[in-house]
């Protein structure tokens, strides 16, 4: 079959990948895999002179490579294990996968499959299309390739990235040691969707100023917090949208539902089922304001505010918890939809986080970057305020 590396295939991919999950490495030969045949083809994964004959090694190397791209950390080992990648799962069954990539995430095995599974199955087919798309633009004549970090040298953490789209960013959770207006700092970057941050206080959700969420099936910061925070039945049907009907209770009492908060608003919720993962609270940040054509609008000034206001509710809510609230984790704010550059977000937010942690210096912050190209952006950028600070 014809196979474009376009968001048009992601369906086919994801549904080829659950039956790999289901029957394990072993029954590749028996299969009927159109699409990942058909994508290791174009990713050149069999030799030439086997050109059209694509045998189960040829899927098995691609499947390899694509998780191997997912950024170390939670993500890249639940992938391996739900796949039976890691060494010795090969002949597992798919029960003893998912019970072994649900206990990476600290979670129970039917709430991995209910939340985690569909996430790990997403992020591996969007990782072999993006495999796919950089090799038909190197066989174009095309790069296929970001610009790459080179080598991010911070707090003598030296971390070697390849630049290729095939090889992420080399880490999983990452401390950093930098130098913030003069405040030494440390700032754990995870490369990986945000929702699969274990063990945080307090995970940050970008919001529009009318605080409405995403929709649950949306590849967003906003919708992927409001679905795995949600309680679920057996058959993933929503039973209580908890995150959105707090907002909604909020916006009853403090605001007006229907109409816009002040850009950089920020408001607390619950975790909802993402307490499971040790997350007690959701801070929502109003950092976008929707345009009527659709899109989406922002400054680096909203940002530095949403973040200031982070750490405001932070300290507010902060003795209220035993133990006290300690650590939050941030995406970057306004780089998606928002239109902002991953770098000018970042610095943004930087200038917001060196003062609140001048002020109070016991909050763990991290960074949860959802793209594997965005995090050597991060990276890069993290890399110009090393024990030096930043340049002049």
């Amino acid at each position: 079959m014809d196979f474009s590396p376009t968001a048009a295939a992601l369906p086919g991919i994801v549904a080829e990948l659950g039956r790999v999950r289901v029957h394990g490495l072993l029954d590749l030969r028996t299969l009927e895999l159109p699409v990942l045949h058909a994508a290791s083809a174009l990713h050149g994964a069999n030799s030439p002179d086997r050109a059209g004959e694509i045998g189960p090694g040829d899927v098995e190397a691609l499947l390899r490579e694509a998780v191997g791209t997912l950024g170390g950390g939670n993500l890249q080992t639940a992938a391996a294990y739900t796949f039976g990648l890691t060494q010795g799962a090969r002949e597992w069954a798919a029960q003893d996968r998912r019970r072994r990539a649900a206990e990476v995430f600290r979670v129970s095995t039917d709430r991995f499959r209910k939340h985690h599974e569909k996430l790990v199955l997403a992020e591996t087919a969007e990782a072999v299309l993006r495999l796919c798309a950089a090799r038909r633009s190197a066989d174009g004549g095309g790069t296929g390739a970001g610009s790459g970090a080179g080598n991010v040298n911070v707090n003598g953490a030296v971390r070697a990235a390849s630049g290729s789209e095939q090889a992420g960013p080399p880490l999983g959770p990452l401390p950093l040691d930098l130098v913030l207006g003069g405040t030494k700092a440390r700032i754990t970057v995870h490369t990986g969707p945000i929702e699969f941050v274990t063990g945080v206080d307090i995970l940050v959700s970008s919001e529009n100023t009318y605080l409405e969420m995403s929709r649950t099936f949306r590849q967003t910061t906003s919708g992927a917090l409001r679905r795995a925070a949600a309680r679920q039945n057996a058959a993933g049907g929503i039973l209580d949208d908890v995150l959105a009907r707090e907002l909604h209770d909020w916006l009853v009492r403090f605001a007006a539902p229907g109409l816009p908060v002040a850009p950089g608003t920020v408001v607390a919720t619950s975790a909802g089922e993402l307490a499971t993962q040790g997350v007690r609270r959701i801070y929502h940040a109003a950092t976008v304001t929707p345009r009527t054509d659709g899109g989406y609008d922002t400054t680096p000034a909203v940002v530095t505010k949403a973040v200031r206001q982070v750490f405001e509710e932070a300290a507010a809510e902060r003795d209220g918890f035993a133990p006290p609230l300690a650590s939050v984790c941030l995406p970057v704010l306004g780089a998606g939809r928002g239109g902002l550059a991953p770098a000018a977000s970042l610095r943004a937010m930087l200038a917001a986080i060196g003062p609140a942690l001048a002020e109070r210096p016991f909050w763990d912050v991290h960074l949860a970057v959802r793209r594997p190209e965005v995090s050597r952006v991060v990276l890069d950028v993290l890399a110009e305020y090393g024990q030096q600070g930043p340049p002049s």
